[in-house]
């Protein structure tokens, strides 16, 4: 019977203590129900056992009745044939017949009583068996609930901490950094393109001056 009191302590705890105390309070309740469950086994191999008893009991009684029944016969017929010696033999044979009905008749009272007894007792086991079952059930939920919601506010605390946003200011850096080196390489290229077309403007320009002082000379010489 204790360990169906230990099954209600438990049921009863708190179930963050059972987590803090238990490296798994799941396997533990089970374990719990499945110790009462076979002693509730046990018990009802008492109770079929003192059920068995009181059949054999009442079965002792009806053979009782009729070896006192039997032996009274006996006993009517030899005075009827005029042998004493064996009616008083057959007599003294029903008296221990009816004090061996009266001794099972007192035990069958009290066999009754007994078997009833176990029976209530069974049937309050068995009630709050059933009830320790559901109760295992809900509390299994409620610590796999608990170690969800543990989870999920630790990775909480771990995005309040910093830890996930340091990360992605760290890669947010990095990609301005790569975009600031791209955009560098860009001016650069644009900066040595427009270069080499400034150069040949400036060779453009060379060339039409040359032009320019050819055709004064062509013109001075011809005036000569």
């Amino acid at each position: 019977m204790k360990l169906f009191q230990r099954i209600r302590d438990l049921m009863e705890a708190n179930i963050s203590d059972m987590v803090g105390k238990a490296e798994d309070p799941e396997k533990m309740l089970n374990l719990y129900v499945d110790r009462a469950s076979e002693e509730l086994r046990n018990f009802q191999i008492q109770v079929n056992q003192a059920v068995a008893d009181q059949i054999a009991l009442e079965r002792k009684i009806e053979t009782s009745q009729k070896d006192a029944a039997d032996w009274s016969d006996k006993a009517r017929l030899a005075v009827q044939q005029g042998r004493d010696d064996l009616a008083r033999t057959a007599l003294e044979r029903q008296k221990t017949a009816r004090e061996a009905l009266e001794s099972y008749q007192s035990q069958l009272t009290e066999q009754k009583t007994v078997v009833e007894e176990l029976k209530h007792n069974f049937q309050l086991l068995d009630g709050k068996l059933q009830q320790a079952k559901s109760e295992r059930d809900q509390l299994v939920m409620r610590e796999r609930r608990a170690k969800a919601l543990k989870g999920a506010a630790d990775a909480v605390q771990g995005l309040a901490q910093g830890r996930a946003y340091a990360d992605i200011d760290r890669m947010k850096d990095k990609v301005d950094r790569m975009e600031a080196s791209a955009g560098a390489s860009r001016v650069m290229l644009e900066s040595t393109v427009e270069s080499q077309f400034d150069q040949l403007k400036r060779t453009s320009a060379d060339s039409e001056i040359e032009d320019e002082l050819a055709k004064l000379k062509e013109e001075l010489g011809s005036r000569q």
